[in-house]
């Protein structure tokens, strides 16, 4: 709106809000301009305080103006409207509601750092008039309802459930490691062939991992590891043959099921990873860490007794969240 008006901008690289700049004092109807800056708040007024900026949110996109914690806390000064709400189709100038709760005078000057946007998708439901809702433990519990200590009946089921949906996970993983061909483990019969079950599957292989990428509770990949060129029934497992130790060298030998289980993913055009759930019948490996970490996955389920020696470390330094599960 005017050619010296400072656009939002963020603090830092981590900062999630974008810092907004006053320029000047506007009425409370008319969003004219009052007064220039600076401006002294006295103790229990408020004010508006026109940013001199106008722009478009996009559709379905909401926009918080939020206080900033640094004003609250050393002067008192607030928003009046906590958080306020910037629609999609408003076109005016953004104001800002400062209230001084406090008993001295606080001076706005131009180009103060005076609230903060946050943007975040929203949904925008169709309500339908029902003549009855589906029935919960709470039931119509209201306000103080959960209590203040206790634990919550919610927090147990939930964890209960999600335990039940881990166990059915990883029995999938564990059935498509039944599928992997891989020779680590497996001995030769005295005629020299690597030995098989009826149903065509190495005996004693050591190495069989499965794992499945799941999605709002629905599988969308699967994958096992599998041998490749390098590998075969004549010369043997490549890793063993050349006595390469695990956890290094992780480019030798069997395609690991993680990669397998992405690669599965691409061919079909599924949804996206960012959030998905991996599940694993074993650690991954380093690699395979970070391949998963760069797909923005947003937990790793792996089965009791593995500790993080290998890839699942960095796993954690990122911040993903790894849960143990037990199946029997």
């Amino acid at each position: 709106m005017f050619p010296d008006a400072l656009a939002p901008t963020r603090a830092s690289s981590g900062a999630v809000g974008f810092d907004v700049y006053a320029y000047h004092v506007v009425d409370k109807e008319t969003r004219a301009t009052v007064q220039e800056l600076p401006f002294e708040l006295r103790g229990g007024e408020s004010v508006l305080i026109g940013i001199g900026i106008v722009f478009a949110v996009p559709p379905s996109i909401d926009c918080q103006v939020r206080p900033r914690s640094g004003l609250a806390s050393k002067y008192d000064v607030e928003l009046s409207n906590s958080p306020g709400t910037v629609d999609p189709d408003y076109r005016g100038e953004i104001g800002i509601l400062l209230r001084n709760r406090g008993k001295k005078g606080f001076t706005i000057t131009k180009g103060m750092r005076v609230a903060q946007l946050v943007f975040t998708q929203v949904h925008l439901p169709v309500f339908h008039c029902v003549d009855e809702l589906p029935p919960t433990y709470r039931n119509t519990g209201g306000f103080g309802s959960t209590g203040l200590t206790s634990i919550a009946l919610g927090e147990v089921e939930y964890l209960a459930e999600q335990r039940r949906w881990d166990e059915h996970f990883m029995r999938i993983a564990i059935s498509a490691s039944l599928l992997s061909n891989c020779l680590r483990g497996v001995q030769r019969n005295a005629d020299g062939f690597f030995e098989k079950d009826d149903l065509g599957r190495y005996i004693g292989a050591s190495r069989h991992f499965g794992c499945v990428i799941v999605k709002d509770r629905t599988a969308i990949a699967t994958g096992f590891n599998y041998r490749l060129s390098e590998c075969d029934e004549k010369g043997g497992c490549a890793r063993e043959v050349g006595g390469t130790q695990s956890g290094i060298a992780n480019d030798i030998g069997c395609l690991h099921a993680e990669i397998a289980a992405i690669q599965n993913h691409a061919l079909v055009g599924g949804p996206s990873l960012r959030g998905a759930t991996v599940y694993i019948n074993a650690e991954p490996c380093r690699m395979c860490a970070k391949v998963l970490l760069g797909c923005g996955i947003g937990a790793v389920v792996v089965p009791d007794g593995v500790y993080p020696t290998n890839g699942l470390p960095l796993i954690l330094d990122a911040g993903i969240e790894v849960r143990y599960i037990s199946v029997v």
